[in-house]
């Protein structure tokens, strides 16, 4: 891997490490305001620079193991906290690459049993919430997923990580707008939580409006280190010439900012990306 792709990586991997369409005739009242109503938005198409593999990830086929997690055998009553931990863990075996063909849909059944037992044990539990959430975002069903993070949010008016993680969810959906509106409903929750503007100055790139994406990260990082960020994002969509702009203002803010150099270099082609020795014959 060289050092472009590196980067284009890194940077994408950063954006949705750092967290909706309910029943329309229902209202939703909040001390910030009505929550965004992104279940019907048109997802954008993203700009790419070359080749079709998914910007969220994912990788080859690999050796399968059947996979299958039993709750603990005990006479007490199982809390809703721990069907959600079982599931959880059903829930990402079904998606693991090394879990037998067979067994995924066994496992997601078992998982979806689970989230909807603990909610149905405890409506107002936060973990249950948030575990049915996280299911139907996983399995594809948007609209029951951004539903159940409006009724999390709901009963925890003031977690701004739940906004947080429902703008994530848009950004895998690839509904960058609908990220950018949850951003801002969590920033009005908690307006100086910078996970939230690292996600919302990353979604605003990606949207293309990138001056507002600068002005976002820029009250997070460095001049010179918010320019390279954009620059990665630039040179991933193909503008390599809007990139090396930026890599040249970040170098102007900060003539010793490393990373922004060493960008520079490559995209002149003045250095070449550093390769693996190859063991001699």
């Amino acid at each position: 891997m060289d050092g472009r792709t590196f980067r284009r990586a890194l940077l994408l991997g950063c954006f949705l490490a750092t967290g909706i369409g309910c029943n329309r005739q229902a209202k939703h009242t909040s001390p910030v305001g009505q929550m965004p109503d992104t279940g019907g938005t048109q997802m954008v198409q993203m700009p790419v620079g070359g080749g079709s593999k998914s910007l969220w990830g994912g990788s080859g086929p690999a050796a399968t193991v059947p996979v299958e997690v039993a709750p603990p055998l005990t006479n007490k009553p199982v809390s809703a906290e721990t069907l959600v931990a079982i599931s959880d863990v059903r829930l990402d075996a079904a998606f693991d690459e090394k879990t037998a063909p067979g067994s995924k849909e066994g496992l997601l059944d078992l998982a979806r049993g689970g989230y909807q037992k603990a909610l149905q044990q405890e409506p107002k539990s936060k973990a249950a919430l948030l575990g049915n959430a996280r299911y139907h975002a996983k399995v594809g069903e948007r609209e029951k997923s951004v539903e159940m993070y409006k009724k999390c949010l709901t009963a925890f008016p003031k977690d701004a990580d739940v906004a947080h993680e429902c703008a994530v969810a848009h950004a895998r959906w690839k509904d960058l707008p609908g990220a950018v509106q949850w951003c801002e409903y969590a920033l009005r929750i908690d307006p100086e939580n910078r996970a939230v503007k690292k996600t919302m100055g990353f979604a605003l790139a990606m949207c293309g409006k990138w001056d507002d994406a600068f002005a976002t990260l820029c009250q997070i990082m460095p001049e010179a280190q918010a320019r390279h960020n954009l620059a990665g994002l630039l040179d991933h969509f193909g503008q390599a010439d809007a990139s090396k702009v930026q890599l040249q203002l970040a170098l102007k803010a900060d003539p010793n900012f490393a990373p922004a150099a060493g960008f520079l270099s490559e995209l002149e082609g003045t250095v070449k990306p550093a390769v693996a020795e190859q063991p001699a014959p």
